[in-house]
């Protein structure tokens, strides 16, 4: 008779028990091995997922070649088999117990046929046995199941048998029966039950039952109840239901309007609104706990999410002892953290509902008690001042004065908190009085600090023009305007507007007169100044560092800077670097942004000259600050120098992903740095062969802001305008862009500065348009800069590789490979001696020289270099294979191949089949191929229907970056 085998209908897979499965998959192994028995106890929460766990191993065992025997629990095909009703339990008497206990008869079945069925399978044949909710059996089917499994302990049976239990820690009773009759006489071992599902499991488990990914927004929320697995998913069916949720483009999120999501910026230490069903679904938990626990933890939410012990102990008016139940049990039920000496609400959302359950009267109570707590510890006046800012009301000139310098003091550590509460504190007073011009300075910065550089600008503007608007009597100081006013010209300046930034600081000094300026409104004048090109600048810098004994710390360093930028743009390389290096070696920090940091143009500095290591080290500190400070601007700045670092170390992807964070708008937004991430966007397109691409990133800084000639970006710009002319045109047309440096402040120098290996380009465009005039004053310029900074090593081998390939040098450029430590350079050395020995009718040489350079272009992901390199390879007979193999659907955008990609871009652009073939270095025949394999896929027919099917994902792209 074959075996029977009770399979559970097909179901989705298993999340979570990973690990789990890991194990039980290598306990059937060694039942093989051992041709013994081995039992694994497995207890649970109930909808812990253990029944789904049976159906997977059933499956894991059937592929290993076992005979499954068990009662798996059968389900539709959709169902959870964790959420299927149990079967009504009769309410029996447990012989030898002294209490009832609940059992179903549908138990004991299973259990008496087990040993049936076994017998109907071959002794030597490797078998699993599942038996699911033993917890519903009696102590005396319990017993016969284990006189029955040590009966058959010499045949090769894997024992997996399952209990649900509501604590975790320990086995339940019916399973410590099953251990104890059983261990020391077979292989036995408890599988205690799911831990919370990690958040990639969380993930998954959430896309089976919805069809859609879900955001970073629900995946908090859900995180809530994330005890089991039934719990997550009934709260998604249920947020369904109710219209809460939604997908988008294979995204899962709260629909537009629903409660919960993202907390309101403008709140002051309050988390987001919870959906009513999620809401039900926490108190229902916390209605679990004991009283006094809830009482706790309700005042705890009133303190907020981290609190310190004592202050919790202080608001209960009990000694600290009295804490440690309460506390126990909710860590236990995963109500609270911990967090170094603190304690913290696992999640936001049940924070919230915890707080909301405190009505409103008694609320304003308790936070009026929770700020005199706070003010009595030393730390505490920040806190007291986000108790205060709930309950305070105009004219209490003590509460005002408490949220006044509470603002102040979170500025550096939480900014977003500071600009909250300092609005709050605007709202209880009067327009015009002075500390309402105060407080909205504290806002400001505080604004800047967190990114939010628009309401910055607004808020202070309105504030200015109130303040003045007042009659004489009634103007506040002029002290305290300046100072808003300096604060604004600051976040004018990081949002790329220098112009107005400049007028802004040149009121806030004329108003100083005879007086001592601001050491604020000084940085950031001196900063505008230079950025739209107004030569005082650099005199002034020399000014303020020779009187260094009037000039604060951030006014010498950020007059340092743009000494050693000035520096830069002269050619004196070393002493440039020595100066930031000097510059970033004071370690100053305060408490507005430092617009003129030297960190940021000494990682620039370095990444130019190939100090890649350095340059690192310079990012991962301002990480550090970012870190400890909560400077969202560091953070963006840290993005925007990573960008450049990753490209020039042969990175695209992750250039490209960085770059395009940098870019998003979605709260911080640092405008003064959009221009680098797009510049490396477009370099990135250039690589992969999409010119159309990068000359969409190069179209926005073709206008008016920090983008001028005078910035630090310029140079690039004209540089990569010219790479695009030459991928477009030809070399004669990128020599033509150049030359229009004569007619800009940008000098040939600069743009080698930007990267001195495009002294090779430049030398390699003009001998191709025979203009050998121009190679050599490329090679003088280089050679110049490598005679003022000698102790340059990216100089020395830019310098090199130039003479020698303007001579023809093919020893020169194997020395200039040798010298090189920019892998983009490496690797044109070897093109260049590739085609020299073409030129010598050194074929052999040349082909091992391309062999290189394509390689390694395939490597770094240079798509263009790549096929042109092969193209040269294909001229010589030489036909290298290089397609990829990958999964793709069979149809749409994603169905294309990269070259197919290419190619309806290139096609949806406009250019011809000839054309689109020059771009590729391909034939014009092999582009007619491509072409018809595009229009199967995409489902049209014609050049119209693809540059139509292509408008809607162009037009996505420019909106990203626009």
């Amino acid at each position: 008779m074959p075996p029977v085998r009770l399979h559970a209908h097909p179901l989705r897979k298993v999340r979570g028990w990973e690990e789990h499965l890991a194990q039980i998959s290598t306990d059937l192994r060694r039942v093989v091995a051992d041709r013994r028995c081995r039992v694994l106890i497995v207890q649970a929460a109930p909808g812990g997922g253990k029944t789904r766990l049976l159906a997977e191993v059933a499956d894991i065992a059937d592929d290993m070649g076992f005979t499954t025997v068990g009662d798996v629990m059968a389900g539709p095909p959709d169902a959870a088999p964790e959420m299927l009703q149990p079967p009504a339990v009769a309410q029996l008497k447990v012989a030898g117990s002294g209490t009832d206990r609940g059992h179903s008869p549908r138990v004991t079945f299973p259990v008496e046929a087990t040993g049936t069925r076994l017998r109907h399978v071959a002794k030597g044949v490797p078998t699993v046995v599942t038996l699911d909710d033993l917890h519903l059996a009696d102590l005396s089917t319990l017993t016969a199941l284990c006189d029955q499994i040590l009966a058959l302990r010499g045949r090769p049976i894997l024992w997996l048998l399952t209990f649900t239990s509501l604590a975790s820690f320990a086995p339940s009773e019916q399973a410590f029966l099953c251990l104890s009759r059983l261990r020391g006489r077979v292989a036995v071992e408890l599988i205690r039950g799911l831990s919370p599902l990690s958040t990639t499991a969380l993930e998954q488990l959430i896309a089976d039952h919805s069809g859609s990914v879900p955001d970073a927004t629900l995946l908090a929320l859900v995180e809530s109840i994330n005890d089991t697995p039934s719990a997550v998913i009934e709260l998604i069916r249920g947020l369904k239901e109710d219209g809460v949720i939604g997908a988008v483009d294979g995204t899962l999120g709260l629909t537009p309007g629903a409660s919960g999501g993202s907390r309101d910026i403008n709140a002051i230490h309050l988390p987001a609104p919870v959906p009513k069903r999620l809401s039900a679904m926490i108190e229902e938990s916390v209605q679990r706990l004991s009283e006094p626990t809830v009482k706790s933890l309700r005042l705890a939410a009133v303190l907020g999410s981290p609190f310190a012990p004592e202050e919790l102990s202080a608001m209960l008016d009990e000694s600290p002892a009295v804490l440690l139940t309460v506390v126990h049990e909710a860590v236990e039920h995963r109500m609270l953290v911990c967090c170094g000496q603190q304690l913290a609400f696992r999640t936001d959302s049940i924070w919230r509902v915890l707080l909301d359950s405190v009505p409103p009267p008694v609320r304003a109570l308790l936070h009026r008690q929770a700020a005199e707590v706070l003010l009595r510890r030393p730390d505490g006046a920040e806190r007291a001042a986000l108790q205060l800012a709930h309950v305070a009301q105009p004219g209490n000139a003590r509460d005002i004065e408490i949220i006044v310098e509470g603002a102040r003091g979170l500025i550096v550590t939480d900014p977003m908190t500071a600009a909250s509460l300092a609005m709050r504190g605007m709202e209880l007073l009067d327009p015009g009085q002075d500390q309402r011009v105060r407080l909205a300075n504290t806002a400001t910065k505080a604004l800047t600090r967190s990114g939010r550089l628009d309401e910055a600008v607004s808020l202070a503007r309105d504030e200015i023009d109130v303040a003045l608007s007042m009659a004489p009597a009634s103007v506040p100081p002029a002290r305290n305007i300046a100072a808003l006013q300096t604060s604004m010209s600051t976040a004018l300046l990081l949002r790329g507007d220098a112009p107005a930034a400049r007028q802004a600081t040149d009121d806030v000094l004329a108003r100083q007169a005879g007086g001592p300026p601001r050491a604020e409104a000084v940085i950031t004048h001196l900063t505008a100044s230079y950025l739209i090109g107004d030569g005082t600048a650099v005199e002034q810098a020399r000014l303020l560092l020779s009187r260094p004994s009037r000039r604060d710390l951030a006014v010498r360093v950020s007059a340092m800077t743009v000494r050693a930028m000035d520096q830069w743009r002269d050619g004196h390389v070393e002493a440039a670097v020595a100066i930031l290096r000097e510059a970033v070696g004071l370690n100053y920090v305060g408490d507005t942004v430092q617009v003129l940091d030297p960190c940021w143009f000494l990682a620039f500095a370095l990444i130019r000259i190939d100090e890649y290591d350095e340059a690192e080290e310079v990012v991962r500190g301002l990480a550090r600050t970012a870190a400890s400070t909560a400077d969202t601007p560091a953070t963006t700045v840290q993005a925007a120098l990573r960008v450049p670092l990753h490209l020039a170390q042969g990175q695209l992807d992750e250039a490209e992903k960085v770059a395009r964070a940098a870019l998003r708008q979605d709260g911080a937004h640092m405008p003064i740095f959009a221009p680098q991430a797009l510049l490396v966007l477009a370099h990135v397109a250039l690589r992969r062969g999409n010119p159309a691409l990068a000359a969409t990133h190069l179209k926005p800084l073709e206008g008016e802001g920090p983008q001028r000639s005078s910035s630090p970006w310029q140079a690039e710009c004209l540089l990569l305008q010219a790479q695009l002319a030459e991928v477009n045109d030809g070399p004669a047309a990128a020599l033509e862009v150049l030359a229009e440096t004569g007619a800009q402040p940008i000098t040939p120098r600069e743009i080698v500065l930007e990267d001195p290996a495009v002294a090779a380009w430049w030398v390699r465009c003009a001998l191709t348009a025979d203009q050998p005039q121009i190679a050599g004053a490329v090679v003088d310029t280089i050679e110049h800069l490598s005679r003022l900074n000698p102790d340059t090593p990216a100089l020395l081998a830019a310098a090199t590789h130039a003479r020698a390939l303007a001579e023809a040098d093919t020893d020169g450029l194997a020395e200039a490979g040798r010298l090189h430590r920019n892998p983009w350079a490496q690797v044109a050395t070897a093109e260049d001696r590739a085609r020299i020995f073409l030129f010598q009718e050194n074929h052999e040489s040349a082909v091992v020289e391309l062999d290189r350079a394509m390689n390694a272009y395939a490597r770094f992901g240079a798509e263009r270099e790549a096929a042109r390199v092969r193209a040269q390879l294909r001229g010589l007979g030489v036909c290298r294979r290089h397609w990829k193999h990958a999964k793709r659907p069979e149809s749409g955008w994603e169905s294309l191949t990269e070259t197919e990609r290419k190619v309806a871009e290139l096609v949806a652009g406009g250019l011809t089949n000839q054309q689109a073939a020059d771009r590729l270095f391909i034939s014009p025949h092999t582009v007619g191929f491509h072409l018809r394999q595009i229009y199967r896929k995409l489902g049209i027919r014609s050049r119209a229907a693809l540059i139509r099917t292509d408008a809607s994902r162009i037009s996505q792209a420019r909106s990203i970056i626009a």
